[in-house]
């Protein structure tokens, strides 16, 4: 391999490939003297591929001034500089986290938030000191990005900071933000902050109600499963999946929660639904009336929906139909009655169905 010095020089000469070549090979010399080299001819670099090769070889090169040289990229006006310094500090890992804390400490509102985006790859716990001071930004858009990040993450060291922000957030973006984090990182405890600041669902604006039903479905109460039925009366089509979604979990976890009204209501639903641009929903109807399959005003419905046309339906209720079996809350004869129509059916999801 070519010295270090001439290595420098074939970076700076006129043909591409030969400045391909000598970038990758100052990465794979792997010497701190090669990384001042790299980002001077990167700042004049007109080449996408010769910027992807030194990029390569600041991710090769082990020394610290291989990271500090991204942080300082991080400050760059060239969006693809920044884009891929950002992803060369992610490959770093941990080793990158005491640069990133220097920088999350001085730099600016965009360089704070950039340190996040770095650390959306990097495991939450090694990154907490970072993480505690981002939650208490002064800029949303760094507590909404790191509120994300950690929702990602599951990290729930962090649920009840979360929560308190949910409580006194007035963005919009940072509410939402800290709902969908909750919904998958929280517990019961977040569900009380949650219905603290929202406490009647049916005046929640749609952008919040969505997330809001999820966590309701991962950590709700069987007490709220007729409060999210309610809502297949008075909100729009759009909101129709989240609303089955949340009913069906909460039932999964709470097999007695029930709701005198859900069974009409969900039959009426069906009925009024056209075949264009329901037919998740329809599925998810037929599915939500199987939490009802004691009643025997249901099973004779299901039952006629084995014969509908549309083959999501006769999915859902074969399934809701095989569920109350197994459970021991199907109907007698529930058995036959599926057998027989494994005799006729033609689409093959629905028959794998009916065969399991």
């Amino acid at each position: 391999m070519s010295s270090l010095a001439e290595l420098v020089a074939k970076l700076r000469g006129a043909g591409e490939v030969e400045r391909i070549y000598a970038a990758e090979d100052l990465g794979y010399l792997n010497l701190p003297e090669g990384v001042p080299a790299l980002l001077e001819r990167l700042d004049q670099e007109p080449s996408r591929a010769v910027r992807e090769a030194i990029f390569q070889a600041l991710l090769r090169i082990e020394a610290d001034a291989a990271m500090e040289g991204c942080i300082g990229l991080l400050g760059s006006d060239d969006p693809q500089i920044r884009n891929q310094a950002v992803e060369v500090l992610r490959r770093k890992g941990a080793r990158s986290i005491p640069f990133l804390g220097n920088l999350m400490r001085a730099g600016d509102k965009d360089q704070r938030k950039l340190v996040l985006d770095v650390l959306s790859g990097v495991p939450a716990a090694s990154a907490q000191a970072i993480y505690e001071a981002a939650l208490s930004d002064a800029d949303p858009n760094v507590v909404i990005t790191a509120v994300d990040n950690l929702g990602r993450a599951r990290a729930m060291q962090f649920a009840g900071q979360i929560e308190k922000l949910l409580l006194a957030a007035s963005h919009p973006m940072l509410i939402g933000a800290c709902l969908e984090a909750l919904g998958g990182m929280g517990d019961e405890h977040s569900m009380l902050a949650i219905r603290q600041r929202f406490p009647e669902l049916a005046a929640m604006p749609d952008f919040f109600l969505v997330s809001c039903l999820k966590a309701i479905g991962a950590f709700g109460t069987a007490g709220e499963f007729a409060e999210v039925a309610g809502l297949l009366a008075v909100r729009g089509p759009h909101l129709r999946p989240a609303i089955l979604g949340a009913l069906m979990a909460i039932h999964q976890r709470h097999p007695s929660a029930t709701d005198e009204h859900l069974q009409p209501g969900l039959q009426a639903l069906l009925q009024s639904m056209t075949e264009d641009g329901d037919l998740l929903c329809r599925y998810q109807a037929v599915r939500a009336l199987g939490i009802l399959l004691s009643s025997g005003e249901v099973y004779p419905f299901l039952a006629a929906c084995l014969s509908n046309p549309e083959r999501l339906v006769r999915l859902g209720a074969v399934e809701s139909l095989r569920d109350a079996g197994l459970r021991g809350a199907g109907q007698p004869g529930w058995q036959e009655l599926l057998a027989g129509c494994a005799k006729t059916e033609t689409d093959h999801e629905v028959l794998q169905a009916l065969n399991c």
